[in-house]
This record gives structure tokens, sequence and C-alpha cells, in this order.
């Protein structure tokens, strides 16, 4: 299971060949191939063959691939993990959960078919969608349900519809669902990704909603277009600013110690053990 940085995370549609291959070329980090909603019910085998030579066969280079496969309830569900699984994607993406059981259901499925196929344990990942009242209730529990949790992924689409709220531009009415996912997240030690932004070609939209999913904590932004790109990678980047930060918060506070001191002072500001654990954090990260 990769464990790179997840700035950014766009949806593949499974059913087109052409945007399939022009995938690999794109600069997300997490390609998202997609046999969920968005895929017409007469194309899903066509979609799960499509993604399934795509594995077998394409380049992506350093990216993270997963498969966003339809509920396990459905039995679009069943055959999606029975023909990805075995071609091993770095993981899977379940849509709508809402239950512990779910979570769990899952990660023992996809146990089953790595062992059927002689694949490591833990190799796939699995990110799950949230996407609903429940599924925003019982983050906590689903965050934590299987070592290889991966990510939990905000579907604000499906949530704005089940809860009957109309969000604003600032996503005021979101913020409960969204503060929620990523301290669910944090709890689980895995990363939370944020919804995209519908409004396809407002980049101005596009860098609010995600200069604040980057305030609240998440670690990256889903995308619908290849452009969103340009304008999510470097917001949920690690900045020069942040580096220079951290290198000189841990040298101050080494300093410090070495003077049997567990505290010290920059620019007026108090630094202790927590500015530590940031700035080591960033460093972490901009090594991934």
């Amino acid at each position: 299971m990769k464990a790179s940085l997840r700035r950014s995370m766009l949806y593949v549609p499974g059913d087109s060949m052409k945007m399939l291959q022009k995938s690999a070329t794109v600069s997300s980090d997490v390609l998202l191939l997609n046999l969920e909603d968005g895929v017409a019910s007469s194309q899903k085998e066509i979609a799960r063959k499509n993604i399934a030579d795509s594995l077998k066969n394409a380049d992506f280079g350093k990216r993270e691939i997963v498969v966003r496969i339809n509920p396990l309830d459905t039995g679009n569900g069943l055959s999606d993990l029975a023909a990805i699984v075995p071609l091993c994607p770095d993981g899977i993406c379940l849509p709508k959960v809402e239950s512990l059981s779910q979570a769990i259901d899952a990660d023992r499925a996809i146990r089953e078919l790595e062992i059927k196929h002689g694949i490591p344990g833990k190799t796939i990942g699995l990110h799950v969608m949230i996407e609903s009242a429940r599924g925003v209730l019982h983050s906590g529990d689903i965050a934590s349900s299987a070592s290889r949790m991966a990510s939990l992924i905000f579907g604000s689409a499906d949530y704005v519809n089940d809860v009957r709220c109309q969000a604003g531009a600032d996503r005021l009415e979101l913020l409960l669902a969204l503060q929620t996912i990523v301290l669910a997240a944090r709890s689980a030690g895995i990363d939370a990704i944020d919804a995209p932004c519908f409004d396809v070609h407002n980049r101005n939209l596009l860098h609010q909603e995600a200069a604040q999913a980057r305030r609240l904590g998440f670690d990256g932004k889903s995308a619908l277009h290849p452009d969103q790109l340009a304008v999510i990678n470097p917001i949920f980047d690690v900045t020069p600013e942040e580096i220079a930060w951290a290198e000189r918060t841990i040298e101050e506070l080494d300093a410090a110690e070495n003077r049997g001191k567990a505290l010290t002072t920059v620019e007026g500001k108090l630094l202790d053990n927590p500015h530590r654990a940031a700035a080591e954090r960033i460093l972490r990260r901009r090594n991934r």
C-alpha cells in the first residue's frame, strides 16, 4: 500500500478509454478510476474491462492508482472486486460507507481475494467515501476499522442531498461534516480528502474551497477535471516558507534542549513540543 502525498485525487471515468489513457500524463497524485456514479448501468461491464486493461497495460508512473467500485451490496460491487483485486491496484475505494460493518466487510472481501490470488496482505489500501449523515456520525469507527485503511474521502453531493441543506460558496453548512471527517481521519492516523469543486471552470471558487480544506486539516482535494490540478496541488504542497519555519523551529528547540530548556521563543512567539511535532510533520511531508 502506497503512502505517497495525496494532494489531489482525480476522478477518471472507467467507461472512457481515452480519458483513462490521458490520465497517465496528468499531475494528480492519485487517480481514482471510477466504476460507480457517473458510469451508466449499461456501461458498467465495459468500464470494468477498460480499467482492468489499463491496470494490466498502462504506465501510470508514480501515481497512486485507486479504483472506485460499486457498493458491495450490489452485484456490480462484487464483480468489480473480483475483476480488480487480482490486478493489485494501490487501493480500492468503497463509496457510500455508513457503518463499521460495511468497512469490515470490504476489508474481509479484499483479504479473501488477496489470499486466493497470492497477494501479500494489506498490499491494497482501502479508501472509503463518507457521503451521508450516518457516514459522518460513524466516521470515527469507520476510519479505525481496518489496518489497510488509507483515507476518508468526503462526498459532498450525496451528503447535501441526504442532509437537505443548501450549501453556499463558503460551505458554512458543511463545516461540521468537514471537521468531523478530519478528526476521524486524524484519530486513525490516515488521510482526509475533500470533495471536488463541482463548478469545474471556476478557479476562484476552487481556490477558496481548497484553501479552506487545507486550513481545516485536509491532506488533499478531489478533482473532476485535470485543469483543476494546477490550483489544488500548490495549496496542499509544502511551501518554502513552511520548510524554513520547520527547520528553524527544530534548530531553536534543539538549542534550547542543550541549555536544559523545554521551550524557547522566536520573534516573540513561544515554541515547545507541539511546534516540534508540527515541524517534523512538515519535513516528513516534504520528503514523501
